[in-house]
Parts: structure tokens; sequence; C-alpha cells
């Protein structure tokens, strides 16, 4: 289990990352952002009820604490499918739609996941430095995202599972995740099903299915952050929870992001 760490000590912007990678890849732009201050939520969220030009502020704060001049993000489906980012685009934010992934080796930009419960997984390849972010709700396990995402780096950088890394970021955990038989049965389909809702780790089925794909296990990591409890799958407090949850009753948005830094 890895805790993320805050990307700058003191940092206005809440950006947490993997110690390790941000120790091993200097060059390497990864984390998940997180509440921030209670007073004054760091909400990234573009379709919420908070003005629209507030959260661009906070997107033009966390790509400038990135040192990232283009960032994409996109309207997510709970799907499977993946945009692959060749080059930057102008300075700014790209929205796009219907992506539920993206995949780039192209310096300077920052591809970002929208999540508050869902799994962000990050893909990195550091032979070739190219990289894929994906957002991973049950659907988009069932319909296999993070085989898709391995097997697009394969097709278009090159990339051999056995050099990958993967991590799977601040999300709902096996304890809180109580989801009904379907579930079960579309994201675990060798197993039999419980039946009646029942709790599912999907993390854990993630760094399985990576592991299948050829990915070393030592390379699959797992947050320890829960969005919804502090591990014990009790709910507390707003103010003690450092994720937003939308199990929990938020509305806000946490990014997870992931991008190749300039040369």
């Amino acid at each position: 289990m890895v805790e993320e760490r805050p990307a700058r000590e003191g940092a206005d912007t809440p950006l947490r990352t993997h110690p390790e990678w941000a120790d091993r890849f200097p060059w390497l732009v990864q984390g998940t952002t997180a509440r921030g201050d209670a007073g004054d939520p760091f909400d990234l969220g573009l379709s919420g009820t908070q003005p629209v030009g507030r959260a661009l502020d906070r997107w033009r704060a966390l790509a400038a604490a990135a040192g990232m001049p283009s960032v994409v993000h996109a309207r997510q489906v709970h799907g499977a499918d993946l945009a692959v980012h060749r080059c930057a685009s102008a300075p700014g934010l790209l929205v796009m739609d219907g992506v539920d992934g993206h995949l780039t080796r192209a310096p300077g930009v920052l591809v970002t996941v929208s999540v508050a419960d869902c799994v962000p997984v990050s893909v990195l390849d550091p032979d070739h430095r190219a990289v894929a972010l994906v957002h991973a709700g049950w659907r988009g396990v069932a319909g296999a995202i993070v085989e898709r995402a391995i097997a697009r780096l394969a097709h278009e950088f090159g990339s051999a599972a056995e050099s990958l890394w993967v991590h799977c970021g601040p999300a709902i955990c096996g304890v809180c995740y109580e989801v009904g038989p379907e579930v079960h049965r579309a994201v675990t389909p060798e197993r039999d099903a419980p039946s009646e809702p029942h709790p599912i780790d999907l993390r854990a089925v993630i760094v399985g299915r990576a592991a299948a794909c050829g990915v070393m296990g030592e390379r699959c990591t797992i947050s320890m952050h829960c969005t919804r409890c502090a591990g014990d799958g009790v709910v507390g407090d707003t103010a003690d929870r450092a994720f937003f949850s939308h199990r929990a009753g938020d509305s806000a948005r946490q990014m997870a992001v992931l991008g190749v830094r300039d040369a």
C-alpha cells in the first residue's frame, strides 16, 4: 500500500503524489488532487453547481503547479474508450467528449481524469517515457479499460508489459464499495457472484488484471487512501476526509493527473 505525499510541502495546490515514482522518475508528473482547504475545497468539477470561472482558476493553478502548459480532460462516460495525444495542444485546458482514458508521450501534456470514488489508474512506461491514465469505475473495469490501455501503449509506443508500472490511486476501498450481484458478475466473471449486495475491492481486481497482462507484481501498487473512509469502513466528517467521495455525499471532484515534463 502506498501513502501519497504532497507534491510540495506548503503548496497552495493540494496534489498528492506516489513517493517512489516521484523519486525514481523526476521527469514524470503524477498524482491526485485532494480536498484541500475545508473552507474553500479544491473542487475541479466542471459540471457541478460551482461557478465555472472558479473551477477554471483551480485548473490554471494545477497546470502552473505541475509546470505543464497543455492540459487535457474529457467528459467521462464510464466506458473503455481511449484517446492518444501525440503532441501538445495550444496552452490551456482542452476538454474532449466521450473518453475515459488518455495516452501520451508528448512532453508538456498533462492528461487528467475526474474521480470521486472510481479508481484513477496510472500506467507508466519509463523505457519510452510514455504514460496512460484511465478512469476505472466498475463499468470501465468490466469493459477492460486497463487491459486496453496496456495494449494500446504497446501498439502506439512499443511498450512491453513487463516494463510497465501501474498505480491505483485514491478510490473507494474494498470495505466501503458494496455492490449488487450484477456488478460482481461483470467485474469478476470467473468467480461465483454473491446472491445479495456485497463489497468488492475494485483496485485489487485491477492489479490482478494488470498482472494477467504481464505487468510484474512488484510494479503494481495501490493507494492506502479510501475516498469514503479512514480505512475502517466508517464515514467520517467531511473535514476528516482528504478526498471527495460521491458515496459520502460530495458533489465535488478531484483530478488524477499524469504527464511527461519537457526535457
